[in-house]
């Protein structure tokens, strides 16, 4: 069987990750080859990292393998928009692991990624780049939106929506039908009752002031 090539963008934890349910996802099926990892700074330039070759610069590893798959774990939002502008036309798959519980009538957009033994239920559907971290629930026709992130343990009720580039930290939850702005977020462990502006925080000490963002 012909495996297809991959490197991941990004050698630190998520990208640990990612590598991790590759090797999983290679234990059921053998379809990668991951080539390494692709990180601008300058101390992993070369050499190992989590057992694979540390391959230089983001621009220096898509030139050099120009038909290779690109997985982008880093979890800074934003910078994961523009390093997916960046790369440009290119195979960014999605990466859902083996221990996730994914509906069959749940969409999983290119680039995201679903984590350990995350539930993403009926109708749900995962924008481009989202990120749903382990044990993570998804719940039924709920969206998230673009570049959003959903933080390990947290839990969506059905027909949530999450806007682009929003943040549901770890632990924090939602009632039925809320809607969670663009840029917005909500802190670890902080039930949101009620919808939550763009741009705002929501926290355990209430609703702080929405901040202006531009989407790009």
């Amino acid at each position: 069987m012909t495996q297809r090539e991959i490197f991941i963008v990004g050698a630190g934890g998520f990208g640990r990750e990612a590598a991790w349910t590759l090797d999983r996802l290679n234990g059921v099926n053998p379809a990668w080859r991951l080539l390494g990892f692709a990180d601008d700074a300058p101390e992993k330039a070369s050499g190992t990292f989590a057992g694979y070759p540390l391959l230089g610069t983001v621009a220096d590893t898509a030139r050099m393998h120009p038909t290779a798959a690109a997985f982008i774990a880093i979890g800074d939002n934003a910078v994961r928009e523009k390093i997916s502008a960046l790369l440009g036309a290119r195979d960014f798959p999605a990466l859902v692991d083996p221990s996730a519980d994914v509906a069959p009538s749940a969409e999983i957009m290119p680039g995201a990624f679903v984590g350990p033994q995350a539930v993403v239920s009926v109708g749900a559907r995962i924008g481009r780049f989202a990120i749903v971290n382990a044990r993570s629930g998804i719940g039924h026709d709920t969206e998230v939106g673009d570049f959003a992130q959903i933080c390990p343990g947290a839990t969506l009720s059905g027909n949530t929506t999450v806007g682009a580039f929003a943040l549901v930290a770890s632990n924090a939850c939602t009632v039925p039908g809320v809607k969670i702005g663009s840029w917005a977020r909500i802190s670890a462990g902080t039930p949101a009752y009620g919808d939550v502006a763009d741009g705002a925080t929501l926290s355990p000490f209430g609703l702080l002031r929405p901040e202006a963002r531009t989407l790009t």
